[in-house]
């Protein structure tokens, strides 16, 4: 491999596949792609319901969590990442959504032009292969593969009966013209039901090309500027764990695109010097260009559940805990690509409104084969409850509270400091409070009334406003959507601009869910591909 290229990509997820895979379309572009984890061997990456499994090993997610949060009785809150090929869209729950229209507008109208809901339909297109979908919203032939969900049964038909009945519209198809209601889930698993990551969609056609080089397992220290322009990165074995890890230098003779995600991106900008200037002096940091809006502006979906017993042994907690039904459930995937392993452990979503908005919906209320002690906490033990039991979660599609992520020190290996800062805003407590209140509702129709035995969690004893906001603060947990501290704009917190590029460095861009200004609606994986698409087009028109 060599040490000079036309690009370095850094973050081989989401964005920085597509990028990387895109460039070296031109056989004439030289591109090395940076990831600090390994390759996506692991088998439980590649079965949709292996999640669980993932998010709490080391080898394949980073293992960040938030500072204690102030508005979550003083929690500490897992907040995993992806850490090998693929990133984050490696280990997620798969669930494909685009957002609705009016969120790209909303980007647009801050001053972000070329990213309108007109502008980046065709780019959504082409990311996807989709032939069921109407071709005025849906491509065909594109890297990642969008599937059905693969698994119908009495609680997602229940689900969405029941949506139906409590008066939230049916929609064919969320990704294309209606994106409110109840629908059934897309996914992006392959018609063999296995995880379409971007490192399966994109990366594995573009990997044999002479023109790409990919180095796993490489850990960038920070970036190489000099003046006011970035020339490559300083790299070290993500291994190598010794006090001072013996380091060497990439140079990219035309631009740096930072791919590292909404953690990653703003921390990684901060060890280069790129950053608050205060933030930056007070983590050691010698300043480089002060842009205060770095680690600025986080933004997450908190996700509250409340849980029921079933009355049927039909869900994951029934094939956990019964070696039998777990081998049923294994040989039913095997066989028929079917069954609850062919699922993220959802099914089913409603984007419905709560009467808060009044421009549209405003939460994202879905249902999941799971209950028990909220099952992507610390515990190494899942949890789950001794009866079949499922949960009906909810989170506000754009919430208000706003957090930060910022560098601790200068080493590359120490975790930044997360603020989720959840539940910071009057908005998003009363949109958290009636989404609870809506998702009983929902359980309380008649198409759930021979499937619940009785609600768990909270309980029928909780009620009160307080006393279900209480709740909210001690078991809501991420939803796994970090964006926005890099944000794009053209204001004096902003980081890039519409081109992606830093504002008063030359050579360097940020291309992932970090450049979010404003909260999509709901899943961000699809949006932080179009990023690296987007990003992607804007460098091969330049030249």
């Amino acid at each position: 491999m060599a040490d000079s290229y036309d690009y370095v990509v850094i973050g081989a997820g989401s964005a920085g596949s597509a990028i990387a895979a895109r460039l070296t379309e031109d056989p004439d572009c030289s591109v090395l792609l940076l990831e600090a984890g390994g390759e996506d061997t692991n088998r439980w990456i590649h079965i949709p319901l292996g999640l669980g499994r993932l998010i709490q090993n080391e080898q394949v997610a980073w293992q960040f969590s938030t500072e204690p949060e102030q508005h979550m009785k003083g929690q500490t809150l897992l907040w995993p990442r992806g850490k090998a090929l693929g990133g984050s869209s490696s280990i997620n729950g798969m669930i494909y959504v685009r957002g609705a229209a009016r969120d790209y507008d909303r980007w647009r109208d801050l001053g972000c032009p070329g990213w309108g809901y007109d502008d980046v339909l065709p780019i959504l297109k082409r990311q996807e292969h989709r032939p069921e979908g109407d071709p005025r919203y849906r491509g065909q032939g594109g890297p990642i593969v969008v599937t059905d969900v693969r698994h119908r049964d009495a609680l997602t038909e229940g689900f969405y009966h029941a949506c139906r009945q409590s008066g939230i519209p049916a929609t064919a198809d969320y990704n294309a013209e209606q994106y409110e209601g109840v629908s059934y889930l897309q996914l992006s698993t392959t018609r063999r039901a296995r995880r379409c990551s971007t490192a399966v969609g994109y990366l594995r056609k573009a990997r044999n090309r002479p023109n790409l080089d990919i180095r796993t397992e490489t850990m960038v220290q920070r970036l190489l500027v000099e003046g006011n322009r970035a020339i490559g990165a300083c790299v070290s074995s993500a291994n190598d764990g010794s006090p001072q890890p013996a380091t060497s230098e990439v140079r990219a003779s035309r631009e740096v695109i930072l791919c590292a995600g909404a953690i990653g991106s703003p921390h990684i900008l901060e060890l280069s010097g790129i950053g608050n200037s205060a933030v930056l002096e007070a983590a050691g940091v010698s300043p480089v260009k002060h842009l205060p809006g770095v680690g600025e502006n986080l933004i997450d979906h908190l996700q509250v559940r409340t849980s029921y017993e079933c009355s049927r042994p039909i869900t994951i907690n029934d094939t956990l805990r019964s070696p039998l039904r777990g081998a049923k459930a294994g040989l039913q995937y095997l066989l028929t690509r079917r069954g609850l392993l062919a699922t993220p452990s959802v099914t089913v979503h409603a984007i419905a409104r709560s009467g808060l908005d009044p421009d549209g919906p405003d939460l994202k209320i879905q249902l999941a084969h799971i209950s028990g002690m909220d099952r992507f906490s610390y515990s190494k033990d899942l949890g789950v409850d001794k009866f079949p039991g499922f949960n009906i979660g909810v989170f506000r599609l754009h919430p208000t509270s706003r957090g930060s992520v910022h560098a601790s020190s200068t080493d590359s290996r120490q975790a930044p400091r997360i603020h989720a800062n959840y539940l910071s805003t009057e908005d998003d407590v009363e949109a958290t409070v009636k989404g609870l209140r809506m998702c009983r509702d929902i359980a309380s129709q008649a198409a759930f009334s021979d499937l619940i035995v009785r609600e768990v969690r909270p309980g029928p004893e909780v009620g009160s406003e307080d006393e279900l906001l209480d709740y909210a603060r001690g078991c809501g947990q991420t939803s796994y959507h970090p964006i926005g501290t890099c944000k794009m704009g053209g204001d004096a917190m902003a980081v890039v601009d519409p081109a992606l590029k830093v504002h008063g460095i030359v050579g360097l861009r940020v291309a992932d869910a970090s450049v979010l200004p404003l909260m999509i609606s709901s899943n961000t994986n699809a949006p932080s591909i179009l990023i690296g698409e987007r990003c992607a087009d804007l460098i091969k028109a330049e030249r």
